[in-house]
């Protein structure tokens, strides 16, 4: 009986083991559930890095939700990350936005207005959605009106935005805000809680990748 007992407890403690080693090898995030493999890969703007893409458009209030968690990520991803914003224009007044988003970046003022146009939209009720409105609202956060209206209509903000459009139809985006790892793993938010987990999913991604260029495998 006693040789019984002994055996049982055994092979209890060694299933008990075997569980917990399954349940480590098992990955949190599966693919075709919480992210998709595309079938190829896109064009990342630094190759010696792990690029997160964020697709948005100010015009969006899930993208303006996420933006606190987005502020919060950058403060704590490493360095070995990319992180890089494509506005889309396949929403309703998304493109004047689109473009705004371009003439911040060729004036560098991206970590100024970012957030205010966010805010002016979405907490304002700003109508932020033609150049004339656009204009206004960038001069009075300091940018020159004539320089603002020759920089929306440039050739290199439109050759941004043609390059956008291109990216966003290539990774056959259809909602926003939409999250791209290293130009391969799309993040589905369908079975996503909330902002939170989207970016622990992009974080399982970058860590799987990190590994990977170390050569550790999965």
């Amino acid at each position: 009986m006693l040789r019984t007992v002994t055996a049982l407890l055994l092979g209890l403690g060694l299933l008990s083991t075997s569980l917990v080693a399954q349940a480590q090898a098992t990955p949190k995030y599966v693919a075709g559930v919480h992210y998709e493999v595309m079938e190829t890969q896109g064009v990342v703007n630094d190759p010696s890095k792990i690029e997160v893409r964020e697709f948005f458009s100010y015009i969006c209030p899930h993208c303006f939700h996420l933006e606190t968690r987005v502020q919060s990520w950058l403060k704590t991803k490493p360095d070995y990350v990319d992180f890089v914003r494509t506005p889309v224009t396949f929403l309703s007044h998304a493109e004047p936005l689109a473009r705004a988003y371009y003439v911040e970046q060729v004036l560098g003022v991206t970590g100024k207005l970012h957030e205010a146009v966010f805010n002016a939209i979405h907490v304002d009720h700003e109508p932020l959605f033609d150049e004339e409105a656009l204009a206004d609202f960038f001069a009075k956060h300091g940018v020159d009106k004539d320089k603002f209206d020759q920089l929306y209509d440039s050739f290199g903000v439109s050759t941004k935005l043609r390059e956008a459009d291109a990216m966003a139809r290539d990774y056959r985006i259809q909602g926003v805000p939409s999250l791209v790892v290293a130009g391969k793993y799309l993040v589905l938010r369908k079975h996503l809680s909330s902002n939170e987990e989207m970016f622990d999913v992009v974080d399982f991604l970058v860590n799987k990748l990190e590994k990977e260029r170390k050569g550790g495998g999965n």
